[in-house]
């Protein structure tokens, strides 16, 4: 059987489906016998633990991007839709670890610090505002944040860019979350 393949897998498959009645049968009795089937799942996964836990592992290593890309939209609708669990529990992590919060607010404005160059003119500096000022605006009039992005991030791993106001876009939070500390597109 094709496995590298999944276009071949899939149409080897599908084949073999065909070629096979009891395929079939099978397949239409979990649809009709979703109980069942989920007890005959659970009765599988008590005997057999660590084959689950390895295959679950594999599937993680091969699906990273995917997996954290869906926590994000889940931690982000979370906090969209729990604002004051959400403040609470950052006031309690703050209070019982001041020095990490430390670290990394020293962390950013020295990677901030780092990556605003010596000619910026004050023109710059002032469309550097703009920006900021803009997504205040934008927050304000849609009800929902706006943050300030750098395209090329600040601290990325692959490419950092430079806090300068071509570096700068005003986006949606969600998207900003959702674009972490990785390289973005320009929004028009």
């Amino acid at each position: 059987m094709p496995h590298k393949d999944p276009e071949a897998r899939k149409a080897y498959l599908k084949a073999y489906a065909a070629r096979n009645p009891a395929y079939g049968r099978v397949k239409a009795w979990r649809k009709a016998n979703p109980e069942k089937r989920a007890a005959q799942m659970q009765r599988y996964a008590e005997l057999h633990p660590d084959e689950l836990a390895a295959k679950y592992q594999r599937y993680k290593e091969k699906n990273q991007e995917k997996i954290l890309e869906l926590d994000r939209i889940v931690s982000a609708k979370y906090r969209a839709t729990h604002p004051e669990r959400v403040a609470a529990s950052k006031k309690k992590y703050a209070q019982e670890n001041k020095d990490v919060i430390n670290a990394a607010v020293a962390r950013r404005k020295a990677a901030k610090l780092q990556r605003t160059p010596s000619w910026l003119t004050d023109d710059d500096f002032w469309m550097i505002e703009q920006a900021y000022e803009l997504a205040a605006v934008r927050t304000e009039m849609f009800g929902f944040a706006w943050h300030v992005d750098h395209v090329y991030p600040l601290q990325g791993k692959l490419v950092s860019g430079l806090h300068t106001p071509l570096n700068l876009q005003v986006i949606p939070w969600q998207e900003n979350l959702k674009k972490g500390n990785k390289l973005g597109v320009l929004h028009g």
